[in-house]
């Protein structure tokens, strides 16, 4: 580590991470608080030499050494945010508080930074678990397609494309109904069995034919018709009434 001169120290290089942890040195302090080097060392070993919590301190604070401009090896410390608490507490002052908040900020920047680091690889391992997973499925799916495309069984093959959606989407997938190609009125439904269209409307209410309004189903539609609604029926339910209707009526 090279000496530097007073005043090099800013908010970006206050705290660097070191071994999987946010520190700062001796070296840093020193600059950031205007302080002679060898002071800060100075009150660092009485902390540590100290009888009294000497293991605690040990934690704190890690001896290294730095090379000055000429090439000569001194020793400095390593702190982490406990130890730098420590040494900065006996520091006053305006500009000694602002220094204090700015070293509070920066351990908590390079602090999140190592949190996002250790994070990450988990993250990345569940992404790719669950890539494995649907790539699997999406294999599985290929196969069945193909197997479902060689079936002469229309019915058979549509459970089994049904199936395999559903499995790639993780839910059940509604099989669509085909669209009823004819609609006929109450009062034409009436003709084929020899009564009128409010017969038709009183079995339809008794047999449940008829969906909420507006909505549809398999035996008719609701379509506006004038100031009211009509419920118009299909092929589906003309064979519902022939087959029911003599319950009904």
């Amino acid at each position: 580590m090279q000496d530097r001169k007073r005043g090099e120290t800013t908010l970006n290089n206050l705290v660097i991470m070191k071994d999987c942890q946010a520190v700062t040195d001796s070296l840093k302090v020193a600059d950031a608080f205007n302080k002679n080097h060898r002071d800060v060392m100075r009150a660092i070993s009485t902390k540590i030499n100290s009888a009294q919590n000497c293991a605690q301190f040990k934690k704190m604070f890690v001896e290294a050494t730095y090379q000055d401009a000429s090439g000569k090896s001194n020793r400095m410390y390593y702190m982490n945010r406990d130890g730098f608490t420590f040494i900065a507490m006996g520091f006053t002052g305006r500009k000694a508080d602002d220094f204090k908040l700015k070293y509070i900020q920066a351990f908590n920047k390079m602090e999140q930074q190592i949190r996002n680091q250790s994070e990450r690889p988990k993250l990345m391992q569940k992404e790719r678990i669950e890539i494995s997973r649907q790539n699997a499925k999406t294999r599985q799916a290929s196969l069945l397609y193909r197997v479902a495309k060689s079936m002469k069984d229309t019915r058979k093959q549509q459970d089994l494309l049904t199936q395999i959606a559903n499995d790639l989407i993780g839910e059940p997938v509604k099989e669509k109904q085909p669209e009823p190609k004819n609609f006929h009125t109450a009062n034409k439904v009436g003709k084929i069995f020899g009564t009128n269209g409010w017969g038709i409307e009183q079995m339809a209410q008794k047999l449940k034919l008829q969906a909420p309004v507006p909505e549809s189903n398999r035996f008719g539609k609701w379509v506006q018709n004038g100031d009211f609604p009509e419920w118009l029926y299909t092929d589906a339910a003309i064979q519902q009434i022939e087959q029911y209707g003599f319950l009904v009526k």
